[in-house]
């Protein structure tokens, strides 16, 4: 080397040592470096590469080109094995490649020979930056000519790298700190979010607002999955632009698709991480038609999937994409820094969330059983030996142990929430809940939320989370009376119930699975109804599965002494009322009256019977009426023997008896006891006790 050119490399080495000691933007610092060596040097492009710290991946640091990259090639991280990186690793020198002799020499997964090639590139150079005794990246110059590089070119170049390789390490270990610093800034946000953010949603939005800054992304979404493959948590949130995170719904990102499909895919997603962009992302998109629908509805190019948790029981990840970048390794990592922290949160979430939710249905039931006590029910058991009655029975013991879906029909008071609760005391889930909802009683707008519940702030009001009647009703029964007053648009949903045995609650994102048996009841002609298209002929199909026809009290006129009897014993029981007999005269009129009220019109007018009467016999001269004929009563139908009366006259008696026993706790005799009740003499009432074997202890 000449004096003049020994001069000139000293002080280009001295001002490129200056450089790097004056300029802090490292972009300004390589470009300002750049130039100077274009002074002595020709190509016509630079590119300075480095190394990760394990020396598995290059990637592009500084770049000063000249020509126009074609769409599709990506700057992305690339390994290191298979390029022709690979054999310089150890250089000390310059290394000179020809790009026409290199063609051939690569797999198609490294494409920078060829791509060089067809912008008209014929040479590489690559000069070892070297610190710390290893190289940490090259120097490498891209030119359109094949020129020879004297030896003390190339030894001007290893002096001159020396304070470049410097800079580049001085970047690079900045730009670690400045990470490291983002990423604890990051943490610790995170952190404060999970700590003093109660509502999920938001909790949530924020996690992904300080992930989106470290990391830019369009999507994240949230899974955990209980051990029957449902979804516990399924939480999207899309990044609108100038409008950060907001949270989406499955159809607004995947549109109509099967609710089966998207757990599956889910599923399968978060059990196998990874990073997956270019030809990864679509062959991926080959296999999962949710992500295919994402791609082609929003442009997504690359996804990134990391486990939170995975224990017996439970599973869930995060599922992260974006449309405009290829997330790598790094990417991977510095979302795996908060994940102990989320996932801690999202589990104490659940957990609260799940004691939350056992505490309201604990006060739903809580609610219902006092309402049931409250309940002024007309009877207490099936009462009656009529025929009509006693083939009812048989269906209800033949369906009550399944878990059939049964509709009972009848006419207004003939007592079918009765056999809706036979039907429930009688299954395997008797001892679960048994849940009843009036659909006529609520106005249409509140009887959705009634049904299936409603999240905070769904509606105006919707002041906390509602927990529904059929969550409620988890492994027992749901009694839906007046079912033919449900309003035609909640019908389709509670079609969804019965078949898929699945609900939203309302505002609600989440699937809740539910195992409940559902029991309806009806007086409206629901065939009918469907003809004159009030109700759905799918879900008539669907609740008809088994159909209980509960006789009106005209077919069991039978019945009406037995039942005369327990009610006049139960409101003198409640009234505190001494126990009166029936006058043969007014039986006769109870059997033949019309009861178009049937056994709650009965039960209303025994009561009266018992407020106003004052004898020893029931007084009905003011309730009453004398009744014509029975209507439709064929006038050669038999007529009640004597033998049959009397053995009413003994159910009777024997009710009577009872229960002045159950009101004197079974004393017979003395003060309080069962005869003074029933204003009879003692030994009287022994006899009466002995000739009707009552087995009940007394006194």
């Amino acid at each position: 080397m000449s004096i003049s050119a020994s001069h000139e490399a000293h002080m280009l080495m001295q001002y490129i040592s200056d450089a790097v000691g004056s300029i802090r933007d490292p972009q300004e610092l390589f470009r300002t470096v750049t130039d100077k060596l274009r002074l002595v040097f020709e190509f016509d492009s630079a590119v300075i590469i480095t190394f990760d710290k394990d020396r598995r991946y290059s990637s592009v640091f500084f770049e000063m080109l000249r020509f126009q990259l074609p769409d599709g090639v990506e700057r992305k991280k690339r390994p290191i094995a298979g390029s022709w990186i690979e054999p310089h690793l150890g250089d000390v020198t310059v290394s000179v490649l020809n790009i026409v002799e290199s063609l051939d020499c690569y797999p198609a997964d490294f494409p920078v020979p060829q791509v060089l090639y067809d912008l008209g590139m014929r040479q590489v150079v690559l000069a070892p930056l070297r610190t710390g005794g290893k190289v940490i990246g090259f120097l490498c110059f891209v030119s359109k000519d094949d020129k020879q590089w004297q030896e003390s070119e190339k030894g001007l170049l290893v002096t001159l790298s020396s304070p470049i390789a410097v800079a580049v390490s001085n970047a690079l270990a900045y730009e670690e700190l400045r990470k490291r610093e983002a990423q604890t800034a990051m943490q610790l946000a995170v952190n404060n979010a999970l700590l003093t953010i109660k509502d999920r949603n938001r909790m949530l939005l924020s996690v992904c607002e300080q992930i989106d800054k470290l990391m830019p992304c369009t999507f994240l979404g949230i899974r955990v999955m209980g051990e029957d493959g449902s979804f516990r948590v399924y939480d999207n949130f899309m990044h609108e632009h100038n409008s950060g995170f907001v949270a989406a719904s499955s159809s607004e990102l995947f549109g109509v698709v099967d609710s089966g499909q998207i757990s599956r895919e889910s599923f399968s997603l978060i059990t196998t991480p990874g990073c997956y962009s270019g030809e990864g992302f679509l062959q991926l998109c080959s296999s999962y038609r949710i992500l295919a629908l994402v791609r082609e509805k929003f442009g997504i190019c690359s996804l990134l999937t990391v486990p939170l948790w995975d224990m017996p029981g439970s599973r869930a990840g995060l599922i992260i994409s974006d449309t405009s970048r290829a997330f790598d390794e790094h990417d991977q990592a510095m979302v795996r820094l908060i994940v102990p922290q989320l996932s801690l949160a999202l589990q104490n979430y659940l957990a609260f969330e799940e004691i939350d939710e056992l505490r309201r249905k604990l006060e739903g039931e809580r609610t219902c059983l006092i309402d049931e006590i409250k309940a002024e029910h007309n009877f207490e058991e099936i009462i009656g030996r009529s025929a009509s009655l006693g083939s009812v029975l048989r269906r209800v013991s033949q369906v009550a142990p399944t878990d059939a879906t049964v509709l009972i029909q009848g006419e207004t008071g003939t007592g079918k929430e009765l056999f809706a609760r036979a039907l429930h005391n009688l299954s395997s889930r008797k001892q679960r809940t048994l849940i009843k909802i009036n659909c006529a009683a609520l106005p249409a707008t509140l009887i959705e939320s009634e049904l299936f519940g409603h999240e905070k702030g769904s509606f105006t009001g919707a002041t906390e989370r509602r927990i529904g009647k059929f969550e409620l009703a988890e492994g027992g029964t749901i009694f839906l009376d007046e079912i033919g007053e449900l309003p035609l648009e909640l019908q389709a949903k509670l079609l969804r119930v019965l078949q898929e045995r699945e609900l939203e609650r309302l505002g609600g994102r989440q699937i809740i699975k539910v195992d409940v048996r559902v029991l309806a009841a009806t007086n409206r002609d629901l065939a009918k109804e469907v003809a004159e298209g009030r109700f759905r002929e799918d879900l008539f199909f669907r609740l008809n599965v088994f159909p209980l026809v509960i006789p009106p009290l005209s077919e069991r006129r039978d019945d009406i002494a037995m039942l005369a009897a327990h009610f006049a014993a139960k409101y003198s029981r409640e009234f505190g009322k001494p126990l009166r007999l029936f006058k043969e005269s007014d039986m006769k009129r109870l059997v033949e009256r019309e009861w178009k009220g049937n056994i709650r019109e009965l039960a209303h007018l025994i009561e009266q019977a018992v407020i106003v009467s004052d004898g020893a016999s029931l007084d009905f001269s003011s309730i009453l009426s004398p009744a014509p004929p029975v209507a439709g009563r064929p006038s050669g139908e038999a007529v009640k023997t004597m033998q049959d009366f009397e053995l009413d006259i003994a159910v009777l008696e024997r009710e009577l008896i009872l229960d002045a026993l159950d009101r004197s706790n079974g004393r017979v005799s003395g003060v309080g006891g069962a005869a003074e009740l029933l204003a009879m003499h003692p030994k009287t009432l022994y006899s009466r006790i002995d000739k009707l074997h009552i087995s009940k202890r007394y006194q």
